[in-house]
């Protein structure tokens, strides 16, 4: 008795009959220059990558942390290892202390203030048309300027002898109104949060607008329909919908805030008398002042704050993600 594939091959004009898969397998051996491009071909995609890492990010970080370990004085100026002495200035003297309180009181100054503003503009200029594109643009340009030139535009406009805007308010008969904005110590900090707020706010709007996008319009519809008004949707719907939104603003803003420097520098120089000045301005004065050791100890104190903000923040984020 003749089998299946006897009798198909014995069929004039059948194809040949095909080997069993088994065979087929094996005769499919994976060839010298397939096994080295799974071997060899992600490790060295990854080379450039990581000696990159490692010249511009991971060396400078462990010589700054090196050399905060030692420390010079106007009567030797040669380094010599000092110990843990830097960082004990960093936690006890008075123009560090004030530097870290200012830089968490322009936090709370400036990041929820710039998302609660960037929601609201996001929310109301949603959608077609051109003044709202108009608006949009104008509400995003300070963000494309360059802190420097930011900088330099409020300390004109706030001169206190000449500034236009103090010239504005005795114009009006509001003189008592006019104010050494910049060299007030309770004025100068609340005034950088405040160009900081106006500048950055656009780029708040630019990411809850992105976010909104992303939004399907039959969930406000359903809200409506629910009985829900204009500010009960964007409370109960769309602010827990934007959380990664929020959680990506709070990040960047909190890292944002402690390296904030050259806004700071060019509007009041950290004064007066420490008022306005913060980890970055006060480690670029120190390295100024020749103490390179103390300058790496706050450099390095900063680099420490960030991680562990960032690390506790994308905690906070993962936690109630997996809840």
């Amino acid at each position: 008795m003749t089998s299946p594939s006897t009798i198909q091959a014995e069929r004039p004009g059948a194809a040949p009959a095909r080997p069993p898969a088994s065979a087929a397998r094996r005769r499919r051996r994976p060839t010298a220059d397939a096994g080295w491009r799974k071997g060899w071909l992600g490790p060295a995609l990854i080379v450039p990558a990581m000696l990159i890492f490692l010249v511009y990010i991971a060396y400078p970080v462990v010589a700054n942390l090196v050399l905060s370990f030692f420390g010079n004085s106007d009567l030797d100026p040669a380094l010599s290892f000092v110990g843990l002495k830097n960082y004990e200035w960093v936690a006890t003297a008075r123009p560090s202390l004030l530097a870290f309180r200012n830089v968490l009181v322009f936090a709370v100054l400036t990041v929820p203030v710039q998302m609660v503003l960037g929601l609201l503009f996001a929310v109301a200029l949603q959608g077609k048309g051109i003044v709202r594109g108009i608006l949009r643009t104008l509400l995003f340009l300070p963000v494309v300027l360059t802190p420097v030139v930011v900088g330099y535009l409020y300390a004109d406009l706030l001169e206190a002898s000449n500034g236009p805007v103090n010239t504005a308010l005795r114009s009006l008969g509001l003189g008592v109104a006019a104010q050494q904005w910049l060299s007030d110590p309770a004025l100068a900090l609340p005034v950088v949060a405040f160009v900081n707020v106006w500048m950055w706010t656009g780029f708040s709007m630019a990411i809850y607008q992105a976010a909104l996008s992303a939004i399907d319009d039959e969930v406000l519809e359903a809200a409506s329909l629910d009985g829900a008004n204009r500010f009960q949707s964007l409370w109960h719907v769309l602010v827990p919908m934007l959380r990664p939104a929020h959680f990506s603003l709070l990040i960047l803003g909190v890292i944002g805030t402690l390296k904030t420097f050259d806004l700071v520098y060019v509007l009041t120089r950290g004064g007066p008398d420490n008022a306005s000045q913060v980890p970055t301005t006060l480690l670029f004065q120190t390295l100024l002042d020749g103490r390179d050791g103390r300058a790496a100890a706050i450099g390095t104190v900063v680099f420490l704050l960030a991680m562990i903000c960032t690390a506790f923040q994308l905690r906070q984020y993962l936690k109630g993600d997996r809840s």
